[in-house]
């Protein structure tokens, strides 16, 4: 099988290992996606990179998609992160819903990093180069969005349940319909399948908090650059 073969084949085998080197390399793209969010987030040409990188990773994947007719269990953009990738690509402006999406994107992109769940294709496939890319994008955008436009009152526990239950039971609904296993409400990872109705309460809740913890986060690393501005400013 030759490399455009192996980028573009339909026959799942499975998923690439994940070893340290494997890691290493994750890690290293994470944390230098992170240092150009942070450094150069507010140049044109930084915000034009991650858009792009965005754009060209969804426009291949569901290209792919759509030229084989891949089944709707697995072709709709109803995992968590997939959703951001698309909210935090082409909403404009600041509004509540594209600030939890980031705010999502951000600790998404870190937990497939820290506990990678593929699709069954080995390296170098698109599906495998999407999930790399496609979340390095996603934390570049979301990162440079929250830096500059992050507003704590758009965002409490009580809202942030709500986006999420709702969010959440929008996929189950679709899960009952495909049999899929979108936003991994039919077999979610680690804690293991317990059923419907309480895997839709555990990842409803377990998404709930940590999206409430970054944006906590959020909220002290600003007001923190904030102050230090503010002695600079007085001095």
């Amino acid at each position: 099988m030759n490399f455009w073969e192996a980028l573009f084949s339909t026959q799942p085998t499975e998923p690439p290992q994940f070893d340290l080197l494997w890691y290493g390399s994750l890690f290293t793209l994470l944390a230098l996606t992170v240092f150009l969010a942070y450094r150069y987030g507010e140049k044109k040409a930084c915000q034009r990179f991650f858009q792009i990188l965005q754009a060209v990773q969804l426009i291949l994947l569901y290209g792919w998609y759509l030229v084989n007719q891949m089944p709707l269990t697995e072709s709709l953009p109803l995992y968590h992160c997939r959703l951001a990738m698309f909210v935090v690509l082409l909403t404009p402006g600041v509004s509540r819903v594209k600030q939890y999406f980031a705010v999502l994107g951000t600790f998404g992109t870190l937990a497939a990093f820290i506990y990678p769940v593929p699709d069954p294709y080995p390296f170098p496939h698109i599906a495998i180069i999407s999930f790399i890319f496609g979340h390095l994008a996603l934390l570049g955008n979301s990162l440079i969005y929250l830096l500059k436009d992050y507003d704590a009152s758009l965002l409490d526990f009580k809202r942030t349940l709500i986006i999420t239950s709702s969010l959440n039971a929008l996929i189950f609904m679709v899960n009952l319909v495909t049999g899929g296993d979108y936003g991994f409400l039919t077999r979610p990872p680690l804690v293991g399948d317990h059923g419907r109705l309480i895997n839709y309460l555990v990842v409803t809740l377990f998404l709930t908090c940590a999206i409430y913890l970054v944006s906590k986060i959020f909220q002290t690393i600003l007001q923190g650059q904030e102050e230090k501005r503010l002695r600079i400013w007085q001095k």
